[in-house]
């Protein structure tokens, strides 16, 4: 789940971050710190799950010859909408099988990726630039996939959600029917506030990967669906109502924000009140 070691260990942010003042050297240390803790990249068996069957497996290919691995799941049904989903952080698509079922289960098909540096993708260490640049890759692949744009949908759990703000934000050449953005966060910046030294004067400066959703939303014009567990201890839900606020570019009631009581960090798509909020939404955007 996202962020949790680097909530584990606020105090070596800071350390870290007033070793970084001495240069460019310290710098380039600290972004490396960081981005090994934000995305905490993890073979790990837990969860671990082999693609619902029927799926596509493929690599999508960068213009540098970097791979992108990339599953499909294509429903019978001709006019079903179909989403991208963008994973959060430690787990790789075999540790999203669960999620990704739940969307196929609602009518969704699914095309998924792991970005560079998880699972069977380029291996390296990624970066908020690298996993934004995987995930226009990506979107194109949607669009090629699913031509109709109402039939298309951008989806994000956690830090996926940031991607997707992202990306909803600045790829303007693929139209999309709305963005879906589950149990996600303000920024970086944001996510420190809550720690117990977060508020240490000059933090913030530090910071390399900004991920700075709650300030790209005010560009983002698309419909909106905000869901978010009251249950999550990883990421909190008033965060949600931060994104919400900031979305202020989004048509007149085309933006919802969805609490599911009780749920966690990534318990909620297993809820009733999940599901039928996606799919008011999607009849909603669709009219």
């Amino acid at each position: 789940m996202v962020f949790k070691r680097l909530l584990r260990h606020p105090r070596s942010l800071i350390a870290a971050g007033l070793l970084a003042a001495a240069g460019v050297t310290g710098y380039a240390q600290l972004d490396t710190w960081q981005r090994e803790r934000i995305f905490s990249v993890e073979d790990t068996q837990r969860w671990w799950r082999e693609a619902p069957e029927g799926t596509e497996i493929f690599d999508l290919e960068l213009n540098n010859g970097h791979t992108v691995r990339a599953w499909y799941w294509q429903q019978p049904a001709t006019d079903a909408p179909a989403v991208l989903y963008l994973h959060g952080s430690r787990w790789n698509l075999n540790g999203s099988v669960f999620r990704m079922q739940g969307w196929i289960d609602m009518g969704f098909s699914v095309l998924a990726i792991d970005y560079r540096g998880f699972g069977e993708s380029t291996r390296l260490l990624p970066s908020e630039r690298s996993v934004y640049e995987d995930a226009v890759a990506a979107l194109h692949e949607l669009a090629r996939r699913q031509p109709d744009p109402a039939r298309r949908f951008i989806f994000g759990h956690s830090l996926g959600g940031a991607i997707a703000i992202d990306l909803a934000a600045r790829a303007s050449d693929v139209a999309v029917a709305g963005i879906i953005v589950e149990s996600s966060f303000t920024s970086i910046r944001g996510m420190l506030s809550t720690l117990e030294w977060g508020d240490f004067p000059g933090v913030g400066l530090f910071v390399t990967q900004s991920f700075a959703s709650e300030h790209k939303l005010a560009a983002v014009t698309q419909p909106l669906l905000i869901l978010h567990g009251t249950g999550d201890r990883v990421v909190p839900h008033t965060m949600s109502d931060q994104l919400y606020a900031a979305a202020v570019s989004v048509p007149p009631g085309m933006k919802r924000l969805v609490k599911i009581e009780g749920a966690s960090h990534s318990g909620s798509v297993r809820r009733p009140e999940y599901e039928e909020a996606v799919r008011r939404f999607v009849e909603r955007v669709r009219r």
